[in-house]
């Protein structure tokens, strides 16, 4: 008999090299992902991979949560966040350039940093859940997964005590309707790496 829950995780090394693995391959298809990474099929996957292990390392050293479907004791989705006032130690986030500029390239990691802080004027000033990451492995989508870890993220939101919501941001338009379905409002759309990009911001329901 297969069990499924919805857990917050923090991995070992090796369950990183796993979710990396699974994002690497759940994201490959997007036209957004090749503009930034320069590069399609397995190089795209390698550099994804690389970049989203550098990420999750990050993550789980600065101990923000990842939340996790597990199946029968398998990562099969996760979701991805910052908590309301947190930060990454400098010393992380130079450890994820370097990591960034020697395993992909320097001009990668420069079109990341630039997308970052060109939609970071548009965060809200309130309190808020950073919507960072959400990936379901491709064996598994479809099976309303996502929607899973959508709920599971509102839910971290409305039992804070600070938080006002949740902001998320999106290059793929196919994505808005799906997220105005759960209570998101575009906020704002920049032109990022000549990509549409739509911010969006979804308020808190019992506050």
């Amino acid at each position: 008999m297969t069990s499924t829950r919805v857990d917050l995780i923090k991995p070992d090394a090796a369950q990183i090299e796993n979710i990396a693995q699974l994002l690497a391959l759940a994201f490959d298809n997007g036209d957004g992902h090749s503009q930034i990474f320069k590069a399609k099929g397995k190089e795209l996957r390698r550099r994804l991979h690389l970049v989203f292990r550098a990420g999750i390392a990050m993550q789980v050293a600065a101990n923000q949560p990842i939340l996790g479907v597990i199946k029968d004791a398998q990562v099969i989705g996760v979701a991805v966040f910052q908590e309301p006032g947190s930060y990454f130690p400098v010393w992380e986030q130079i450890r994820w350039l370097l990591q960034v500029i020697f395993g992909v390239s320097p001009l990668v990691a420069w079109r990341i940093l630039r997308n970052l802080r060109i939609a970071e004027p548009y965060h809200p000033l309130e309190p808020h859940y950073y919507f960072t990451l959400l990936g379901v492995h491709p064996d598994f989508q479809g099976r309303g997964y996502a929607r899973t870890l959508f709920e599971a993220v509102h839910a971290c939101s409305e039992a804070h005590p600070l938080s006002t919501g949740v902001y998320l941001e999106t290059g793929n338009p196919r994505n808005v309707s799906f997220y105005e379905h759960f209570g998101y409002h575009t906020t704002a759309q920049l032109n990022i790496n000549s990509m549409e990009t739509f911010i969006m911001f979804r308020p808190n329901q019992s506050k």
